[in-house]
Order: C-alpha cells, then sequence, then structure tokens
C-alpha cells in the first residue's frame, strides 16, 4: 500500500470514529446542556484555524497534520476537513430533533469515510469525479450506521426517515461544487427541517 493510500485510509477511518463519537456526544449531552454543545466545537473550529498561523511549530498539530492531512490541504488550508465537517454539522445540531441530528452526523461520518475508501481504491465506474462503487458504499455505510443507532436508541420508527437521508445524502455528495463536509449535514439539516421532520 502506498504512502498516499496508507494516508487517505487513516484519515477516513479517524473520521469515521471521531464523527461516530461526535454523534454519540451529542445524543448523550444535548438534552442536558442543549446548544451549549457548540461551545467546544465552535472552540475547536477556531483553535484549528488558529494554530497553522500563530504556533505552526506545535509539535501536536504538526503530528496531527504529518498523519491525517492530505498534502495539498497542509499548504493550502490546513485542518480544512475538520474544518468544514465542525461547520457542517452545526446545522443538524441547530435545525433538528435529536435524533435526527445524530442520524445526519452518523449519515457523514459513515457515509463520506466509506465511499471514499471503497471509491478511490476500488471505484472503477465513475460518475464525474466519484464512483458508482464509492456512492453505493456511501448507502450502504450510512443506512447500517443510522439504523445500528436508531435500534440502539429504541427508534427504528424512524428507518424509512433515516433510509430517505441517506438516498438524498448520496445524491449530494455526488454534487461537485461544495465541500461534502458542510452539504451533506447542512443541506440534510435544511431539506429535513422544511419538511417538518
Amino acid at each position: 500500500m502506498t504512502s498516499e493510500r496508507t494516508l487517505e485510509l487513516r484519515r477516513q477511518l479517524f473520521h469515521l470514529v471521531l464523527g461516530s463519537a461526535i454523534a454519540a456526544a451529542v445524543w448523550m449531552l444535548k438534552p442536558v446542556y442543549g446548544n451549549l454543545i457548540l461551545l467546544p466545537l465552535i472552540s475547536a473550529i477556531a483553535l484549528l484555524l488558529a494554530i497553522p498561523k500563530i504556533a505552526p511549530d506545535l509539535t501536536v498539530s504538526n503530528h496531527l497534520l504529518n498523519h491525517f492531512e492530505r498534502k495539498s490541504d497542509m499548504k493550502e488550508f490546513p485542518y480544512k476537513g475538520a474544518i468544514y465537517y465542525g461547520i457542517g454539522i452545526i446545522f443538524p445540531i441547530i435545525l433538528l430533533r435529536l435524533e435526527l441530528a445524530c442520524v445526519v452526523i452518523l449519515i457523514l461520518s459513515a457515509g463520506d469515510s466509506l465511499s471514499t475508501i471503497i471509491g478511490k481504491f476500488y471505484g472503477s465506474h465513475r460518475i464525474g469525479d466519484k464512483s458508482v462503487e464509492g456512492t453505493l458504499a456511501f448507502m450502504a455505510a450510512s443506512l447500517t450506521a443510522s439504523l445500528i443507532f436508531l435500534s440502539f436508541i429504541g427508534r427504528i420508527d424512524l428507518a424509512q426517515i433515516a433510509a430517505v437521508m441517506t438516498l438524498a445524502g448520496a445524491l449530494i455528495e455526488l454534487q461537485p461544487v461544495l465541500n461534502d463536509n458542510v452539504a451533506i449535514p447542512a443541506l440534510l439539516a435544511i431539506l429535513a427541517n422544511l419538511a417538518g421532520l
């Protein structure tokens, strides 16, 4: 496996694990603290924006960049994926009821990470700059993660909504214009909110 492939695999697995942990934290903490749970998230975004400018030689930061950041993003926009991810998940946290906010975060975390792994390593049937294999992986991973979560919390009655959100998320991920870490959670939250879910 090349170092670029290793880096991408590491990035996407980190994306999956951290995103799942964030969904669990939102599930446990939002009922207690409400939208105040956004304060650590906004603080983390600000910190990730500031560190490369004010402390470019910070050991912890350099370790994270060297082990998880794409080389092009390290030069142009360090922590780009994490910053956009943090911005994106603000939308479901604010706009949606708790169960659906967590589903949207899981759709982004599981779907985006697995679609990138499958699409980059095994995708051969192209849809623009994406692949059919990656899109199918997005849907399978998103729906599986959503159904596991909904079963765990005893809300399997929301499975149809999760399935529709998964399909919408996969379609959003196919568009090449917007960053999917922002577009998927923001558009899913806005669409679900407009639909009164």
